[in-house]
């Protein structure tokens, strides 16, 4: 079966090749690996090889394809360029290049692992044939102003100038015969020119504003040209000379002298409390408004709030439609996340190559799976498979569910094991596998890691009170019960890791357990090659986790040892049983 390949590690070295002369072309080398970064080893790849002029997406001057393989460590390692004409004619001095690499890990044309980089070396066999021109007494002119990599220094010029004089001073530095300088009274000259006025003591003439005689000191002695307002008295009609935007009159209403006054300041009374009488009618007539605003909004709140409420469970069942096959109970796996576990432990029949769920929760194959010898013709349900084994070719020698080597190394596709997710998905009993009974469609279902049998067993609120032993219609197993668990009438429900017979149901009793959301896990026992053993007395529950490159995790089941654990051998046939998320 064709193996899914995503992303390429390369990893690129380009060198002038050294022979006993000098050849065009250059070494390539290039690590494959897989999205999981696993090497692609000793397989062959088909490599397409460009060199384009300016940038990566330039003119191409040159392309090579060629299929190799890969060696015990992913490396594949070729010539670029080798007695290649075109090769031969690239003008090496007009770059920048860039190398453009191209591969199909199928060997085929189907290129979609790409990598580009721009080239640093110029092939050594370029610069031998500079070196053969220049004994041959060619003369080469360096006129590119990129070029900076002269081997010589300034102090090596022949005729090399040593003093200032022999430049031109396009600077205007001063010179000696430059500086004669002259006085004439405050006035200092420089050839040329250039003066400065030089500060006089007061002993050469200056005088300061101190030793002025008869010198103003006081604001009076200046005209007011500025018309600054003096203390002196001034009255309304000088203000009103100036500005007379009060119409002639200033009057004092709240204190009238004269009876137009006492007129005006009762009429504004009187419109004022006209006034503050209609504000006030229209802040009760608000807040009356805001009130029944207030009434309204709080209705419109309890009624979207329940056609939200109605839109979300809608939308939530729209998302996670139901599915045959899934229980009623919805179970915590981490803060975030539920699950809804399926109505029984998988099982399989390798005749018919079907998956299906056991059709009750305490059904199992027992026995059955003895004839798992069988292999492709076995035509019994069986419900005990190794690890990783839904039947995808993903690199493992076993990975079908009747398989029954003890070699645990063979059950995975690397030496260090690997989960169940992720690239190695469709490991997954329920990712790649339709079951007729549970939607009939592929990744649909999965299998619960370590970490989330780990939350659900021991960490989700109330998780003690949620798990106990027990046995349903003779058939012994461990009972989880639902987050919102609520006992119903009729049955009782004892938590209890010691016993199977802590809790006891018929077909009848079990079925009124079942519609509030709990769920059975039968001690299905466990499956050594072809030989099932302690059916009815332990189980075994995969998870999707592995613990190294012989072992998994898995949930077991027995009196008074009921937990994970990491010791599970792949090669051993357990139980599985699959969820959905909520």
């Amino acid at each position: 079966m064709k193996k899914v390949l995503t992303t390429l590690f390369a990893i690129i070295a380009l060198a002038g090749t050294l022979f006993a002369q000098a050849p065009q072309g250059f070494n390539y080398q290039a690590v494959v690996r897989n999205a999981a970064g696993q090497l692609i080893v000793n397989r062959p790849v088909s490599v397409r090889l460009s060199i384009t002029r300016g940038s990566q997406t330039g003119t191409t001057v040159y392309q090579q394809v060629q299929n190799i393989n890969t060696n015990a460590n992913g490396l594949l390692t070729l010539v670029v360029g080798e007695n290649s004409t075109d090769f031969a004619n690239i003008d090496w001095a007009n770059g920048p290049y860039f190398l453009n690499s191209d591969i199909d890990p199928e060997g085929n044309s189907n290129y979609t692992l790409s990598t580009s980089q721009k080239i640093l070396a110029v092939p050594y066999a370029h610069f031998a044939e500079v070196a053969a021109r220049l004994d041959e007494g060619y003369v080469y002119e360096e006129n590119d102003p990129r070029f900076t990599n002269w081997g010589f220094v300034y102090d090596s010029l022949r005729n090399a100038p040593t003093n200032l004089s022999q430049f031109n001073n396009d600077m205007n530095f001063l010179t000696p015969q430059d500086l004669v300088l002259s006085l004439n009274g405050d006035t200092l000259s420089i050839t040329g020119g250039s003066y400065v006025i030089l500060p006089v003591s007061r002993g050469g003439g200056s005088v300061e504003w101190d030793s002025i005689i008869n010198r103003p000191v006081n604001l009076s002695d200046f005209i007011n040209d500025l018309g600054f307002i003096t203390a002196e008295a001034q009255g309304l009609s000088d203000v009103m000379n100036i500005n007379n935007n009060a119409y002639g009159q200033i009057k004092y209403v709240s204190t009238p002298t004269d009876p137009l006054d006492a007129v005006n300041k009762a009429y504004l009374d009187a419109e004022l409390a006209s006034r503050v009488a209609q504000l006030n009618a229209r802040i009760d007539s608000l807040y009356s408004l805001l009130t029944n605003m207030t009434i309204t909004i709080t209705n419109l709140n309890i009624t979207y709030g329940e056609q939200f409420d109605s839109v979300e469970t809608r939308m939530h069942d729209y998302e996670h439609p139901d599915i045959s096959g899934t229980l009623p109970g919805i179970f915590s796996i981490s803060a975030e996340k539920h699950i809804r576990f399926s109505q029984g432990n998988l099982q399989y029949r390798p005749r018919i190559k079907t998956w299906r769920f056991a059709v009750n929760q305490y059904d199992v194959a027992g026995s059955d799976n003895n004839n798992v010898f069988m292999q492709a013709y076995c035509s019994s349900w069986i419900d005990l498979f190794g690890y990783g084994t839904s039947g995808w070719d993903g690199g493992a020698s076993r990975y079908m569910p009747y398989e029954t080597t003890t070699n645990d190394s063979e059950y995975t596709e690397s030496n260090d094991g690997d989960d169940l997710t992720g690239f190695y998905a469709n490991a997954d009993w329920g990712f790649y596998n339709p079951i007729i009974n549970g939607g009939n469609q592929m990744a649909q279902w999965r299998t619960l890691t370590y970490g989330e049998w780990n939350y659900l067993l021991n960490l989700r609120p109330n998780a003690n009170s949620l798990k106990g032993m027990g046995t349903i219609e003779s058939t012994p197993g461990y009972i989880l019960l639902p987050d919102d668990w609520t006992c119903p009438n009729g049955v009782t429900f004892t938590n209890s890791n010691s016993s199977y017979n802590a809790n006891v149901y018929t077909s009848a009793t079990w079925a009124i357990m079942q519609a509030a959301g709990a769920v059975f896990l039968p001690a299905a026992g466990s499956r050594t090659s072809s030989t099932t053993s302690n059916t009815g007395n332990i189980g075994n529950y995969w998870s999707a986790s592995h613990v190294n490159g012989t072992t998994g995790y898995a949930f077991h089941i027995e009196p008074n040892a009921n937990n994970m654990t990491n010791t599970t051998h792949y090669s051993l046939g357990c139980s599985v049983r699959l969820v959905r998320d909520y």
